[in-house]
Formats: C-alpha cells, structure tokens, sequence
C-alpha cells in the first residue's frame, strides 16, 4: 500500500481590538483587501509596497520575519517601536550583512524566530511576539546583540558549480567569498556580502529557474527559492541527505 502525505493548511488569528491579523501557512507575504503583496523579482519592499494601505483585516504568511509582520501592524494602524521603520533595519532584509554586527533586530529575532519551527509549532511563538511588538510602542525594550545563530557551527552540504551550499537550519554563514547558496526550512537562498558579485547572484537564479521552471523573489544582493525536491536535487543534494546532516 502507497503512503501519501498531505501537507494541509493552518490558519489562526489574532485580534487587536478591532483590527485583526489572520496568519496563513500558504501564504508568502501578505495580503490585503485581496491585494497580495510579495517582495519579489523587482526587489521591492513590501514594507515600501505597502505605504499608505490602510485595513482592518490583514492576511500574512505564518512567521514573526518583520518584512510582513512591520508592513501588517501599520496598515492596521496598530502603534509599534518606530525602530523598525529606520532604513537601515528595515533595509535589513536586502543587506545580508547587517547581521555581521549587535542589532536590536537579532535581539528580537533570538526571542521570537519561527524559521526553525514547523507550522503547528509557531502559533504561540507569532502571538507572543506580536503582544511584544503592539506592548512597547515607544521604546524597544530589548538589548543589541547578534544572532544566536552566528555563533552555532555551519554545517557544509556540498557544492554547486563551484559555490558552497551551507545548512541554513544551523549557524550563519559570515561569507567574505564570491557568493554561497544557503537551504533553509522554507526557502533556497544565493546571495553575496560583496555588491560586485551582484549579477553572479542573479545569473545563477536564472540559470536555476529555468532548470527547475521554479520563481524566486529578487533582494539586493540575494534572490530566494521556495524549497522543493526538485531544486535540492537539481543542486545535488536531497531532503534524506539534509534530514541526516540535521540528526548528526
């Protein structure tokens, strides 16, 4: 007898008094009035994407990663640490190396990441974060420090064309190389610290895309894949090689 795993859906919501935020693991980004926004190939911000939207009800993927979860609070015009509209953090998302130093942003992130947290794990995780967020809208009371993951071991899963593939579910590559492809728990990352290899970046996306026929949002200096079988295998690696690095 074949097994078939299906993978559903999960969706919960919080209220903010009138205002309310749905969180949907099929969703990417978020969506309003039946509007999604993506931060995708033009590389725009949905935080830039989203100025001037007002609602009452905003749908967003299921994650407390700020680039959904700062555009959704404002266009529910729900009050949080004006920290997070600086440039430098909300740009944040494009600078792969503003990680490298303390930030508040890692601070919040070592309290409230979902990224290495399956979809059932995650609700009270997102709930707790966003009570932080909407509790302390005048300051942020957090210290600066770097992410927890810059200081775990990265784990090396292979090489394509050349170019390291690194676990992305442990550690934080601090790469001073041409450019590294990182496989996370959701997404495939390319990217480079170094704005010359700019173009290698998105010239490999393009090569892989139309291997795999698969899309992948444009960040400065990084692009990103949503993970599947056929991507890891395109890049020489597979889920069961993956599981066994992340059980050793």
């Amino acid at each position: 007898m074949e097994l078939i795993l299906v993978e559903c859906s999960m969706r919960f919501e919080i209220d903010l008094g009138p205002k309310r935020l749905i969180f949907d693991s099929d969703l990417h980004g978020l969506r309003i009035n039946g509007v999604e926004y993506l931060s995708g190939r033009d590389g725009i911000l949905i935080y830039d994407k989203t100025r001037g939207v007002t609602t009452d009800v905003v749908e967003l993927q299921m994650s407390t990663n700020t680039s959904a979860l700062i555009p959704s609070l404002r266009a529910l015009g729900i009050r949080y640490a004006p920290y997070f509209d600086e440039r430098p953090v909300v740009e944040s998302q494009n600078d792969i190396t503003f990680y490298w130093k303390p930030s508040k942003l890692a601070a919040f992130y070592n309290r409230y990441s979902t990224d290495e947290l399956d979809y059932d794990e995650r609700e009270p995780v997102i709930r707790k974060a966003v009570d932080f967020l909407a509790s302390d809208a005048e300051t942020l009371p957090l210290p600066e420090e770097l992410l927890t993951r810059m200081s775990e071991p990265s784990t090396l899963l292979g090489f394509y064309e050349g170019f390291p593939i690194f676990d992305g579910s442990t550690g934080f590559a601090r790469l001073q190389s041409r450019l590294g492809i990182h496989v996370d728990t959701e997404t495939v990352m390319i990217s480079t610290p170094l704005d010359k290899y700019e173009a290698d970046v998105y010239e490999l996306a393009e090569k892989l895309g139309n291997e795999t026929g698969q899309e992948y949002s444009k960040k400065k200096n990084r692009v990103m894949f949503l993970k599947d079988e056929k991507l890891l295998t395109t890049l020489g690696i597979s889920m069961e090689n993956k599981q066994r690095h992340n059980k050793s």
